[in-house]
């Protein structure tokens, strides 16, 4: 369920992965993001570079559109940074109509991966006067 404040802050979900959290291609949940609520950026932070032989992905969506907030591209897996990304979807003063779940997913592909982590902050705003 998700989490409702009665203030206008900015709010973040937050959740850390790494190259063997899940199977490659397997959705982890970061949390759900409440009605109302509209995404202001997605910053994906590299701690271990990715390094699996071919191809590091992650995404970062919902369940009905895996890569709605970062798509295939949008970070640099195999560096050591953090990189914002405003979302096209979810975003620009479009609310989210109910409670949705987001979620991360990594996919590698080549020689396995034997490093990577990452956190991922989805931030986020909401107007507490309309969504109670």
């Amino acid at each position: 369920m998700a989490e409702y404040h009665s203030q206008y802050l900015t709010h973040c979900l937050r959740k850390d992965i790494a190259y063997n959290s899940a199977a490659s291609g397997t959705a982890v949940l970061i949390g759900t993001l409440p009605k109302g609520a509209v995404v202001m950026s997605t910053t994906v932070a590299i701690k271990v570079a990715f390094n699996a032989g071919t191809s590091n992905d992650i995404i970062v969506g919902t369940s009905g559109d895996p890569d709605a907030l970062v798509a295939t591209g949008g970070v640099t897996e195999t560096s050591v940074a953090a990189t914002r990304v405003a979302p096209a979807t979810l975003a620009g003063n479009v609310a989210a109509s109910a409670d949705t779940p987001l979620y991360v997913t990594y996919t590698q592909s080549g020689t396995a991966a034997s490093a990577g982590t990452a956190s991922i902050m989805v931030e986020y705003a909401l107007d507490p006067t309309k969504y109670l």
